[in-house]
């Protein structure tokens, strides 16, 4: 191509890009209308190519209605429907229809072109992935690279995505025991929600959603590209009932800005975000002070932001070891994690996780357990079952990570499974998935284990409280210095910085070891009260309490005088779990793990619990049901059948009537798409269940 040609092309296409971006939906609406169907093709065409899918869409549906028939037509809908809003299922019907005729010479801008691309067979075969029909998916990645041009750059990832099909059979065939939930409403809408981070005693859920601002502010400001609301940071509470609080938009939120949460730190004073403002996406962070989260500022932790792309980070817990992610030169390929550890007052060069966390495609939200010993991430490539899987890895005697391990299914889905985080003790957490039955394009799950949980470790968990139970005023502020007598030097104090909510502070302790416990009035760095305990000397997992109170007007801290340690909480939650056979839906409170259940609950309530509230999850798998018409009914009655045994019991027990409240949290079902295969028990027994919890 001549050089003033190729000059011409470039103005063209930068004239299109800045026009498109001026454009309004109305607008592109108007020539759906008006113009002819080679126009059409040609607009959408070029919209495509530019990144403007919701345009493209727009005249698509109006191609697809002038030729319903129309391969080609048909592969532009189920690829933006793919592209726009990873809707698989909304995909498939159209794709379907694109693979009964392709041609390796596809031209994108003739009207006289009928057939689909060979491309089609590829994003077929994705969508039958993500909806976790693996055989269907292996045999459409296996003909899309038999009859692609064998210089597509799809086929590297066509071979990759096998690979991850055999990772799911694998998986698929030998599920993990979990308890996974979609916590629904109010944090979950018809909107993305995402990224969401937890606070270590679970009381506390920061989350990114793209849901509208109600005044309309955020209008204005949508992404046409996608049809999308920006990103905003929401925090929602957890209820004395178990449930999720009506989510707060925080202060530091713009209608005209993308924020997305990170991290939160321990003492929720600090949030890490990621903003894109600079055209670079980087990583942000925002201090509480004054009574609210202030505006972002740009992290100056020197090795972190570049002009390449940082995604995400997170403090460990001690604020040892800072995590992140970038896509910067000299990594494995994609997205890397890396490290920086705190030496002093500084901190070290950016260090790459090495070969047995990282790979040739993409890592991501990295995050740190309470003992920094286990970390959890999300990677793309040859581990995982499909798009984005939570994986872990353990760091070894040298300080080295360990090789990565899939957490399994279904803890991981075919879909994008990213962003999990835990509570203190590391057996449950929250993480962004998009499966079947959600209420979005992402939603958050709510996720239980019992082979994830901290090991050799004693955690501090504390409360000052007011003596006029107010919330701590914050020209007040209040610090904890936890000294250990007999730890190595370098790891022998650090500060604690309490809640401002709740007064509620928390950190890692080592096991076998004497503490000393300093309450500090900051204004002054005066010493307002000691205390003192040891930890025990065991392997498991345990707890040390300390409540005191705080007088605001004398200055003073009211210290008990009972400092023993406490292995727990009074009353500690109760969980239950039962996995039904096909169609079961009773079981018994006189006998089994039930029996135990009710029993514990009566205990808590003789011992001087005043009341007790039962959340009830039940679920049931995609196997046709003629007996109850739908699943959803199965899961329903399922729900009723246990709230009714729980309510009699306890309810014909004149000690504990009147105690117990007993609620449904959610009835879903879930689970792999139903292949005429109802005797594979394995397959679908891990969605047939009900679960219980306490508050």
């Amino acid at each position: 191509m001549k050089l003033q040609s190729l000059i011409a092309l470039c103005v063209i296409l930068v004239c299109n890009t800045l026009a498109y971006s001026q454009e309004t939906e109305i607008e592109v609406r108007t020539k759906a209308l008006n113009l002819s169907e080679q126009q059409l093709l040609t607009e959408a065409s070029m919209y495509t190519q530019d990144g403007f899918l919701y345009f493209a869409e727009i005249l698509t549906e109006k191609l697809l209605s002038k030729k319903p028939e129309s391969p080609n037509y048909n592969y532009r809908m189920g690829f933006l429907a793919l592209e726009i809003r990873k809707d698989h299922l909304a995909a498939i019907p159209y794709l379907e229809k694109a693979v009964k005729s392709i041609s390796a010479n596809y031209d994108m801008y003739s009207t006289r072109e009928q057939d689909a691309p060979t491309d089609a067979l590829y994003h077929l075969a994705s969508c039958y992935h993500l909806n976790q029909e693996i055989e269907k998916a292996e045999e459409y990645y296996t003909k899309f690279i038999a009859e692609s041009k064998k210089n597509s750059e799809l086929i590297p990832v066509a071979k990759l995505r096998l690979t991850q099909c055999e990772v799911a059979r694998k998986n698929i065939s030998t599920p993990v025991k979990v308890y996974l939930r979609n916590i629904g409403s109010p944090v979950n809408t018809e909107f993305p929600e995402y990224s969401p981070v937890v606070s270590l005693d679970g009381s506390a859920l920061y989350f990114t959603s793209r849901r509208p601002w109600a005044n309309g502010e955020t209008e204005l400001f949508k992404d046409e590209t996608i049809n999308q609301y920006p990103e905003d940071v929401y925090v929602s509470y957890m209820d004395f009932d178990s449930s999720w609080t009506n989510p707060v938009r925080l202060e530091f939120c713009l209608p005209v800005r993308n924020e997305a949460t990170a991290a939160v730190s321990s003492d929720e004073r600090k949030i890490y975000l990621y903003e894109d403002t600079t055209g670079f996406g980087d990583i942000y962070y925002t201090d509480f002070y004054h009574a609210k989260f202030q505006d972002i500022q740009k992290l100056e932790i020197e090795g972190v932001n570049t002009d390449d792309w940082e995604t995400h980070a997170m403090m460990s817990h001690d604020k040892g070891m800072f995590f992140f992610t970038s896509d910067r030169k000299g990594g494995f390929g994609g997205r890397d994690i890396y490290m920086m550890k705190r030496e002093g007052d500084k901190w070290s060069s950016p260090i790459n996780l090495g070969p047995g966390i990282n790979g040739p495609n993409d890592e991501d939200a990295p995050f740190i357990s309470i003992d920094n010993k286990t970390l959890y991430y999300a990677s793309n490539g040859a581990k995982s079952i499909g798009g984005f899987d939570i994986l872990y890895s353990e760091i070894n005697a040298d300080g080295t990570w360990g090789e990565s391990k899939n957490l399994g299914f279904p803890f991981n889905s075919t879909n994008d499974d990213i962003f999990y985080t835990t509570t203190i003790d590391g057996l449950k957490g929250y993480m962004t998935s998009f499966r079947n039955g959600g209420k979005g394009d992402k939603d958050i799950y709510e996720i239980h284990n019992d082979f994830l949980g901290v090991n050799n470790i004693a955690v501090l968990k504390g409360q000052i409280k007011t003596v006029d139970n107010k919330p701590i005023p914050e020209d007040f502020a209040v610090n904890v210095r936890l000294i250990c007598i007999d730890c190595d030097e370098a790891n022998s104090q650090r500060l604690i910085y309490p809640r401002l909510r709740d007064g509620v502070f928390m950190t890692a302790l080592k096991p076998c070891k004497t503490y000393k416990l300093e309450y500090m009035n900051v204004t002054d760095d005066q010493i307002m009260g000691q205390d003192g305990f040891t930890t025990e000397c065991t392997q498991e997992y345990q707890e040390i309490y300390k409540e005191l109170l705080l007088d605001v007007d004398k200055r003073t801290i009211i210290i008990p005088k009972d400092t023993t340690p406490v292995e727990t909480n009074d009353y500690p939650p109760l969980e239950f779990m039962h996995y039904f056979t096909y169609n079961k839906n009773v079981i018994t409170t006189a006998e089994g793990d039930l029996k135990v259940f009710v029993e514990s609950v009566g205990k808590q309530l003789k011992d001087g619990r005043e009341s007790v509230t039962i959340s009830i999850y039940s679920s049931a798998s995609n196997v046709p049901t003629s007996t109850y018409v739908t699943n959803q009914n199965l899961a329903h009655v399922r729900a009723e059948n246990i709230k009714k045994a729980l309510t009699d019991y306890f309810e014909n027990k004149p000690e504990l009537k009147g105690k117990v409240t007993v609620i449904v949290g959610s009835e879903l079902v879930q689970g792999p798409v139903y292949e005429k295969d109802a005797g594979n028990r394995d397959k679908y027994k891990p969605f047939q269940y009900v679960g219980l919890k306490t508050n």
